[in-house]
């Protein structure tokens, strides 16, 4: 059934995965060739795991019956669990091209959770980078994952919703990046993005607003920088991006309605939110010593919703900070600042605007520290402010939180434990507050 539904949606969107059949982004978490001699790896995880909040339901919202009355408060269910994952990559080193594929399953079973008890993801990755010579290089990536964790499918990006549903999510990432140094001093950055969303849930008769009427997408990012050498270590650049997002639903997020002075207002469709996006910016790349290196991004983001006669502008920053301080041991941390898609919809009863999406700043940090030679901790957080622009919650706001921590130890090349914990909290003023604790044990074993 799942490959059936994934050929389908692959055959109708073959212009956007044939970028990803160029090559599809991977990494190689276990520095294949350097520990096995192999340029392929083969590795399978076990872990038992705790999850308190495996639905991420609110916590003491009031449950009433049929005629209003409080018949108690909800409550979130916990749940015991084991999960089994086998993987695969293959890292090849050509002369003056790098390949590299990896492909990583997910089978998670969970003792007591209502109404399914298990979940199965799928994760293929890849990536390509030829030098046509010192002065001209190409790379191309891409990821298609299919999950029901919202913040899995959004991996590395702005979150678009913080919430489950029981429903699959399909999510392929393409992009191209072609590098030219025109001259000594001077150079171009060519780049094109493409993310396409689809959501297993479909409206039922009667209701509105699921997710794939509100979130199912195909975003189009176009992007040229003018690319100018300083110093030795730093290079400085001027740029812009086109984006275009077209929501493909075709489903109603909104009946029609008539407002508090008495006028009508249609349906509204998913389509209703399609968007074009202009960014304008400077910024720099920087190698600061040989083991820290930073980038930022600063300008502005001017959105026009062409569908309902709307626009908006918003500053734009997207800036990263690396620093190896140790063989084995770096930190990373950044922000981004840019306009998201989202799953909050309302319209506002005065004028019959929808929420169009929302503004959104993203904090993120990664520690990953070599305590010893075979012993290795890692924390990872994430902050992300969400202000919903428009429709009945305009200028309300969500505040993510998340967090994990992971320690590993290597018994020898081939086995490895782990214990970890993660911690994701949503602060909301539209009523959808939950914290989930989930901590896990297990073991990985690798040829």
């Amino acid at each position: 059934m799942l490959k059936k539904l994934v050929m389908k949606h692959v055959i109708t969107s073959a212009g956007i995965l044939a970028l990803g059949a160029a090559a599809l982004h991977a990494y190689d978490p276990e520095m294949t060739r350097q520990l096995t001699g192999r340029p392929w790896t083969v590795a399978a995880t076990v872990r038992g795991f705790y999850d308190d909040n495996p639905t991420t339901s609110p916590k003491n919202i009031p449950i009433v019956d049929a005629s209003g009355f409080r018949v108690g408060t909800t409550h979130p269910q916990d749940t015991l669990g084991i999960e089994v994952s086998p993987s695969v990559h293959l890292n090849l080193p050509l002369e003056q091209t790098f390949i590299a594929l990896g492909y990583i399953y997910s089978l998670k079973w969970y003792e007591d959770r209502d109404p399914h008890n298990t979940d199965q993801s799928h994760e293929f990755n890849g990536k390509l980078r030829h030098q046509f010579s010192p002065r001209h290089d190409i790379g191309v990536d891409d990821s298609f994952v299919v999950t029901s964790e919202p913040t899995v499918a959004d991996k590395n990006q702005i979150i678009t919703t913080p919430l489950r549903t029981d429903a699959d999510i399909l999510h392929n990432r393409g992009s191209i990046e072609d590098n030219i140094q025109l001259t000594q001093l001077f150079g171009l950055s060519l780049g094109y993005e493409n993310n396409w969303y689809d959501y297993e849930q479909d409206n039922i008769p009667g209701q509105f607003a699921s997710r794939s009427a509100l979130l199912d997408r195909i975003e189009h990012l176009f992007r040229i920088d003018a690319r100018f050498q300083v110093t030795p270590k730093l290079v400085g650049l001027v740029g812009y991006q086109f984006g275009i997002n077209n929501y493909t639903g075709d489903q109603l997020i909104n009946p029609a309605i008539t407002d508090i002075f008495g006028r009508p207002h249609p349906a509204l469709k998913s389509e209703d939110r399609d968007n074009y996006s202009h960014y304008i910016y400077a910024g720099a790349d920087v190698d600061i010593t040989a083991r820290l290196r930073g980038s930022v991004r600063v300008g502005g983001q001017f959105t026009d919703y062409h569908e309902l006669n709307e626009s908006s502008a918003n500053p734009y920053a997207d800036a990263s900070l690396t620093y190896v301080y140790l063989p084995g041991s770096s930190v990373e941390v950044g922000v981004k600042h840019t306009r998201a898609a989202t799953d909050i919809e309302a319209v506002d009863t005065t004028n019959g605007k929808p929420t169009f999406d929302a503004e959104a700043t993203a904090v993120y940090a990664q520690i990953i520290h070599r305590i010893t030679q075979n012993f290795t901790g890692t924390l990872l957080g994430q902050y992300q402010n969400s202000s919903f622009n428009d429709g009945a919650n305009d200028g309300k706001s969500e505040d993510l939180f998340l967090v994990g921590i992971n320690f590993s130890y290597r018994f020898n090349p081939h086995f490895s434990s782990e214990i970890g914990y993660n911690f994701d909290r949503l602060s909301s003023e539209v009523g959808r507050t939950y914290e989930r604790n989930r901590a896990y044990i297990g073991v990985r074993a690798t040829y």
